[in-house]
């Protein structure tokens, strides 16, 4: 098909536009990332970003804030704090919530604060994300891209 020439230009650049997304998707899910971060379960997160009453294991039902440390500025406005329940044999089969955190790309922390997350008993996988990876439809778990995973144990 010919076009005249000076719709080429308009047309490579939609293009472009159309298919960069798609080759960034496919190149952050190509095997996974390797962790940069680390995430914890508190009591509360000082004015020093120390995390007060860290533990990996919690009790039911009883509030707590997450502290995401990464390595360097973490290079996305926006990134997700991910529950899944897994089963008994350590992976994700169900999926409880996700929390979509501004951060800034320049940033390296975050830290939620007010008490807002608390669960039911049993074991869960905690991820951080970069919220444009989050899984859409369909919610699997046992994620392979993601900033920082950590276990919790609520009994």
């Amino acid at each position: 098909m010919q076009f005249p020439r000076r719709t080429r230009p308009l047309l490579l650049i939609a293009l472009a536009v159309l298919l960069a997304p798609a080759a960034r998707a496919q190149e952050g899910q190509a095997g996974g990332a390797t962790p940069t971060g680390k995430v914890s379960v508190c009591t509360e997160i000082d004015d020093d970003w120390k995390c007060v009453g860290q533990s990996s294991e919690w009790e039911a039902d009883k509030p707590f804030n997450v502290l995401f440390e990464n390595k360097g500025p973490v290079g996305v406005d926006f990134i997700g704090i991910v529950f899944y329940k897994q089963g008994a044999d350590g992976k994700d089969t169900d999926f409880v919530n996700e929390y979509q955190q501004q951060i800034g790309e320049t940033n390296s922390k975050y830290a939620t604060v007010g008490d807002n997350f608390k669960l039911p008993a049993g074991a869960y996988s905690v991820y951080v994300i970069t919220w444009g990876k989050r899984e859409l439809m369909m919610k699997n778990g046992n994620l392979k891209d993601y900033l920082a995973k950590t276990v919790l144990t609520v009994k």
